[in-house]
């Protein structure tokens, strides 16, 4: 394996589960010193255990992406104990309904777009100011598929994920001068926590309309975010990249003309 992460500080806020958690045990497994980040400091300790587990290393810290106070204060306690933050990993992030937007409760909407926008936004401002000062930095931000083409009932994550692709976008702009790197995933049909009940409903559908022909993993997703920071992706920045196994590419009448051509259709 290439080490080239060997050593570097990583931040990661939402790294109690689902994705979060598989990017830590990624980055872990790559030699890079993991702070799990979130407000579930019991699930976070779970993480910890699994990295630590897999010989690597993990911190806890007990973070509010939306407290501009707590993500300034464990920043700089990250910062004042490496030395470092070679990394972000701006992850947190939730959801509610299902609900259409003209039901949504003012702070449903609020708590959203305050976890996904105002939370990347702390993060951004507290460590891209201690990567300036060493010419060199990763960040990666999680968006999602519902940022590209909207989400049914989930109008606040959808737009929340739609603005972190912007975010991403005038960041790499801003701190490209400064050696520093700014990418996004948007992660597909991925099996987690959040995903469960969908999943139980309407999984054997989103399977057989993905050309990959399953469910996204949190690994999928970690893959393509290890791949952003590593030293080496230098020169890619501001790019945004589809983690969904071909999911956006089809539509309903790719899938018809599949089992035509295969000879599925009627079986």
């Amino acid at each position: 394996m290439n080490n080239t992460l060997q050593g570097q500080v990583a931040l990661v806020t939402g790294g109690n589960s689902g994705i979060g958690r598989g990017i830590c045990l990624d980055l872990a497994k790559k030699g890079v010193k993991v702070m799990v980040a979130g407000r579930n400091t019991t699930k976070s300790q779970e993480t910890k255990a699994l990295i630590e587990e897999a010989q690597g290393f993990a911190e806890v810290y007990r973070l509010d992406v939306t407290d501009a106070d707590n993500v300034h204060n464990v920043v700089q306690e990250i910062y004042k104990k490496y030395g470092r933050i070679d990394i972000l990993v701006s992850n947190a992030g939730n959801t509610t309904g299902p609900l259409f937007t003209h039901n949504t409760p003012y702070e449903e909407w609020d708590n959203v777009l305050k976890t996904h926008l105002y939370g990347a936004f702390n993060c951004v401002k507290e460590c891209a100011e201690i990567m300036q000062e060493k010419k060199y930095g990763r960040i990666v931000i999680t968006s999602s598929l519902a940022g590209i083409h909207g989400l049914t009932a989930q109008s606040s994550y959808a737009v929340a994920k739609s603005g972190l692709v912007g975010l991403t976008y005038t960041l790499a702009k801003e701190l490209g001068p400064s050696g520093i790197t700014v990418n996004a995933v948007q992660p597909g049909f991925i099996d987690t926590p959040m995903t469960e009940q969908q999943l139980q409903m309407c999984g054997e559908q989103w399977k057989n309309e993905t050309p990959m022909r399953r469910i996204g993993q949190p690994q999928d997703v970690a893959t393509a975010v290890s791949f952003f920071c590593s030293p080496e992706t230098e020169f890619i920045t501001g790019v945004v990249m589809r983690v969904d196994g071909g999911f956006m590419l089809n539509l309903s009448v790719d899938t018809l003309l599949y089992k035509f051509a295969s000879g599925e259709f009627g079986k």
